[in-house]
């Protein structure tokens, strides 16, 4: 693997933790009364992009998961408490639905890009 891979591999990651931030701080969006966690899904599929362009870039399955496993980090680290007791998200319905957007396309995409090689 050439320097440029790597660090392109960085910033894959990176964008991982990224992702991870977007989706949690759009999560909780309204519209009028009704919750729309949009935010999950689109970062989900931001995430999914991510991870099969570092799995082609790298070559190896782990460098695939390199920015799911920086998405999970922040978002473990945002659900503890801060400073003051805030925290970041809260334990209801929609947590799930960012878990499972965000673990579940990349890992349905990186599938389907490895069974069309």
């Amino acid at each position: 693997m050439e320097p440029i891979d790597k660090v392109l591999l960085g910033a894959a990651t990176l964008g991982g933790a990224v992702c991870a931030v977007g989706a949690a701080m759009y999560l909780y969006l309204y519209v009028g009364v009704v919750p729309l966690p949009l935010s999950a899904v689109l970062f989900g599929a931001l995430l999914a992009w991510i991870s099969v362009a570092a799995r082609r870039l790298g070559g190896e399955p782990v460098h695939g998961a390199l920015p799911v496993i920086a998405f999970l980090l922040v978002t473990a680290v945002f659900l503890l408490g801060g400073p003051g007791g805030d925290i970041v998200l809260y334990a209801d319905w929609r947590l799930p639905v960012l878990l499972l957007c965000g673990i579940g396309m990349p890992i349905l995409a990186g599938h389907l890009a490895s069974s069309t090689e």
